[in-house]
């Protein structure tokens, strides 16, 4: 995803003020919406453990966090605040015993360096603190139901990246390709699903889904996706149907499919679960259950995939 201009400090609803999206509710006429396509009140499952002090007194090491953009004063600051902050993985010792004795806890180095780079970007210790719950959240793997849905790349690859989008959105148009190619970067170690999220500002996002599945139901899935995405201002019916023309669908089926809207459950249980995971806009894209953002893992879906194999 392409990062957005915005200051790290305050960190209020860090997890969802800055990335591109489009909302369900749209500003006053805009038809689009900056916010975040999650929900910033996904908290960790399980509450952080009260933290053990280590023997010896505090530790001024983290192996594996990269420190190069601290000032002095900075790094006192993160040495004190991953001493302070329970592990990431519900322990009962800090970030900084994690980073020491617990390599198993990958958790506490991702968010060992949020707190770095948060520092780096001008974020003020207690601006972290309050939002530390977050931010180990959403490293919080969701449960996603992808289970004849469609897939590009590679169907055992053992990282699946899940993209909720909607077909009017400028922000999926954009990231439609982005995506695509972080897969083909990893040849075969990681797929991408599809779900369907038309947002209510969208008066034919829906439609257009539906038109997707009747594509789906031929093998034709990611033909009809590329050239609705590539005319998303021009989707009335006819647009559609002569969509499904140029990429050679069986049309006596489609409309058949389209007519009796053959894919208006598919669409709407994707929708439906699209809200228990809190989704707000999109795209929202989630890297083996965990909700992607841009402040870990170098802010890159590249980044999160590399990261989810090294798991």
């Amino acid at each position: 995803m392409t990062r957005s201009k915005c200051s790290l400090a305050p960190l209020l609803l860090i997890l969802s003020a800055c990335s591109p999206a489009c909302t369900s509710v749209p500003e006053a006429g805009a038809p689009e919406n900056k916010g975040g396509p999650v929900a910033a009140t996904t908290k960790a499952e399980t509450p952080p453990s009260e933290v053990t002090p280590p023997p010896g007194g505090e530790i001024t090491e983290a192996k594996g966090v990269d420190l190069s953009r601290l000032s002095e004063p900075q790094k006192t600051s993160f040495f004190q605040l991953i001493n302070s902050e329970p592990s990431a993985c519900g322990k009962p010792h800090s970030l900084a015993v994690s980073l020491r004795d617990d390599a198993a806890c990958r958790d506490s180095l991702s968010v060992s360096q949020f707190i770095a780079d948060a520092l780096a970007s001008g974020a003020s210790p207690s601006d972290i603190k309050a939002n530390m719950e977050y931010v180990v959240g959403a490293l919080q793997p969701r449960k996603i139901d992808i289970e004849g849905r469609p897939v590009y790349g590679n169907e055992r690859a053992p990282v699946t990246v899940v993209v909720f989008a909607d077909f009017e959105c400028p922000h999926c148009r954009a990231e439609a390709p982005v995506l695509r190619q972080a897969i083909d970067q990893f040849r075969g170690r990681a797929k991408l699903v599809f779900k369907h999220f038309p947002l209510s500002a969208h008066p034919r996002a829906k439609v257009a889904a539906i038109a997707t599945v009747a594509a789906q139901a031929q093998g034709k899935f990611w033909e009809m996706h590329d050239i609705v995405f590539e005319n998303q201002t021009a989707l009335s019916d006819a647009d559609l149907r002569k969509y499904a023309q140029k990429i050679g669908l069986d049309m006596k089926q489609f409309d058949a499919d389209f007519a009796a809207l053959k894919g208006k459950d598919i669409v709407e249980a994707d929708r439906a679960e699209g809200e228990k995971l809190e989704i707000t806009g999109t795209p929202a894209v989630f890297v083996n259950g965990r909700y992607f953002n841009e402040y870990m893992f170098g802010g890159t879906v590249v980044g999160w995939i590399d990261d989810a194999l090294r798991r």
